[in-house]
């Protein structure tokens, strides 16, 4: 599974042109027909997506190109889990994010569950980014807990990003910086930074 952007006409466009690269050795990627189809609940929608397949042209090895706006594995989009994320670092309940998400509990439970046992290995990859995009950044976390800890630490380093290279949901680069990997349920690590 490789991260893209959100335009499929441009990723489209990327991996005709070679300008996607395998992450195992960066030679470029071509197409390779397409993945199963799945609907993807973003925050405003629902949408059928059928992610593009592809194959790199030296080792063989294929690889799904996932949009930005959603994680491995999961159904709904980053920006609804992140907002799940927030409130509960706001301190509410999974019942009542689930309510207002219009999601169902387990599920928001679930989710919830996952970040809070990655949330050390999270806050600490989020600010090694921060720190790698901005090493003046300083950021001292008051210890509230873990949870929050994580979660305000995908935020300084939106800031960051967003001070460097523009406009971007804190959440779709959390998705990028983790490969999609932010509630997966292996033991993978994430990418470091580079």
């Amino acid at each position: 599974m490789l991260i893209v952007g959100t335009d499929e006409a441009a990723v489209e466009a990327d991996l005709v042109g070679g300008r996607i690269c395998c992450p195992n050795c960066e030679t470029g990627l071509r197409p390779w027909g397409h993945a199963t189809e799945r609907e993807v609940r973003l925050a405003d929608r629902a949408e059928r997506r059928r992610p593009r397949r592809s194959i790199c042209r030296a080792c063989a090895v294929t690889h799904v190109l996932v949009p930005e706006d959603t994680l491995l594995r999961r159904r709904d989009g980053v920006e609804v889990i992140g907002a799940a994320l927030v409130a509960k670092a706001q301190h509410q309940g999974h019942r009542k994010i689930a309510t207002a998400l219009g999601r169902v509990a387990s599920t928001v439970r679930g989710w919830l569950r996952r970040f809070a046992v990655r949330a050390g290995a999270i806050r600490e990859h989020f600010t090694r980014w921060a720190y790698a995009l901005a090493p003046s950044q300083d950021q001292r976390w008051a210890g509230a807990s873990a949870f929050c800890d994580a979660v305000e630490a995908i935020g300084v380093a939106g800031v960051v990003a967003v001070r460097r290279f523009g406009p971007r949901s804190p959440w779709l680069l959390a998705s990028v910086l983790t490969a999609g990997r932010l509630l997966a349920n292996t033991s993978s690590p994430f990418p470091p930074p580079a």
